[in-house]
């Protein structure tokens, strides 16, 4: 069983650098492996939903995964744990599914100056929902705390409303969920599961822009809990005025309750950010170490969480209990020159390729073709892989176009620059203006 779960630990690591965060989080992080055989590694998933999905869409990813790392090819099985089917022992689907992760907590979210209004929002939502923040949406970059605060409201219910009901769940989920309650006929069961809860939980919400059908579903799951007065909160990456393909009338019904932002941190606010990180796991580092940390990395939570896990690890790898300014140094020192600066998404990357190459503002993510486009947008794609690492799905949806569009310019631009082209210069200082503070 060791070697199996450490076989399984280094394939994770493996399929995060392939997967976005969203993805990851809803499908492969609850996959737990059971068995090894000589042939075979048997899987296990909560529920048929997720055995379909690792099945239709992830099966080559994990199979090609675990060869690469196991050295050999084995047979994927997928074994589907459901509920118990003894009425007294039954668990309400709803609840079963709401995948709430318990250590988000309001207790556990560090608030600041950039986070304020964010979180005084979602307490009060979450203590006593009102009409006037119905629905609450929470828009910024990626890693700032979104998720965290989306999930402290849920917690909150579960906790303090145990017969409520409360669903979590992610705008790719919702839209796989209704194409196969289509396909199998289920639609009653979809909707009867989306539009009979006390809080609906949606995150990522940005990518139904490009999805007409799933759109038109939720449009009627909102106003049909809404008009129940039911609790509503959702998070995005952007505004909902800013967001290009999302429906009008959706775009109208984000804006009709309370919208916050969250913005990067500011350093006050990373310090304690990295002291409580450091607190709750049960290590202590010198305040000189703490404040290099928070000088140097600025970008989001994620990346300041990451920077402290970097440097036990590397405590780890010299063998030593103690943590001294010189080994923070050493362990960030690969890293630092690659993290960025400022809040970087795909958006910020088509901005300034944009600018790069003069071309009007909406170029690249435009149906033209010509090759003063197509170029540029092909470097793009490329500088969102490389400096996001985000999967081929979710930057082809911000280009709108398809997964198998970005793998071929990502290739093309690889293609190019191993050939020793120009292209490298100006790739480097693309990247230096897109990681500039």
């Amino acid at each position: 069983m060791e070697e199996l779960m450490q076989l399984w630990d280094r394939v994770l690591n493996d399929l995060k650098q392939e997967i976005s965060g969203v993805s990851f989080d809803t499908w492969i992080k609850p996959i737990q492996p059971l068995a090894l055989t000589e042939t075979a590694i048997r899987l296990s998933v909560p529920g048929d939903l997720n055995k379909n999905m690792i099945l239709t869409k992830f099966r080559s990813m994990i199979e090609s995964s675990i060869a690469f790392m196991a050295g050999r090819s084995y047979d994927l099985e997928v074994i589907s744990q459901t509920p118990s089917e003894d009425p007294q022992l039954a668990v309400d689907p709803i609840q079963q599914e709401s995948s709430l992760n318990p250590r988000y907590t309001f207790e556990s979210f560090v608030v600041g100056n950039n986070s304020n209004l964010a979180h005084a929002a979602c307490l009060g939502v979450a203590e006593s929902p009102s009409p006037k923040y119905n629905p609450l949406f929470l828009y910024g970059g990626s890693g700032l705390g979104k998720t965290h605060l989306l999930q402290a409201i849920g917690n909150y219910y579960l906790k303090n409303y145990p017969n409520k009901k409360v669903l979590y769940t992610t705008s790719e989920k919702f839209t796989y969920e209704l194409v196969t309650a289509i396909r199998e006929k289920t639609n009653q069961e979809f909707r009867t599961k989306h539009r009979t809860v006390d809080l609906l939980l949606i995150d990522d919400v940005q990518f139904l822009a490009t999805k007409e059908l799933a759109q038109e579903e939720f449009f009627h799951t909102f106003n049909t809990l809404y008009d129940a007065g039911k609790q509503i909160v959702l998070t995005s990456d952007r505004l909902p005025s800013e967001t290009p393909h999302l429906a009008d009338r959706l775009k109208g019904r984000f804006q009709m309750g309370l919208m916050a932002d969250i913005q990067p941190p500011d350093y006050e606010t990373r310090l304690a950010i990295l002291r409580s990180k450091i607190e709750a796991e049960y290590f202590t580092f010198d305040e000189e170490i703490v404040e290099y940390v928070a000088n140097n990395i600025k970008s989001n939570v994620r990346d300041l969480e990451g920077a402290v896990k970097r440097i036990l690890a590397y405590a780890g790898i010299e063998r030593t209990n103690t943590i001294s300014l010189s080994l923070a140094q050493k362990a960030l020192k690969e890293i630092l020159h690659s993290l960025p600066q400022r809040n970087i998404t795909i958006e910020v990357i088509i901005d300034e390729v944009e600018k790069y190459f003069r071309l009007p503002s909406g170029s690249l993510v435009s149906k033209r073709r010509s090759n003063d486009i197509a170029s540029p947008r092909h470097i793009a794609m490329y500088l969102s892989r490389e400096i996001l690492d985000e999967s081929f799905t979710k930057i082809g949806a911000q280009f709108h176009r398809d997964h198998s569009t970005v793998m071929v310019a990502v290739r093309k631009v690889k293609e190019n620059l191993d050939n020793g082209s120009e292209l490298s210069d100006t790739i480097q200082d693309l990247v230096d203006n897109i990681k500039k503070n």
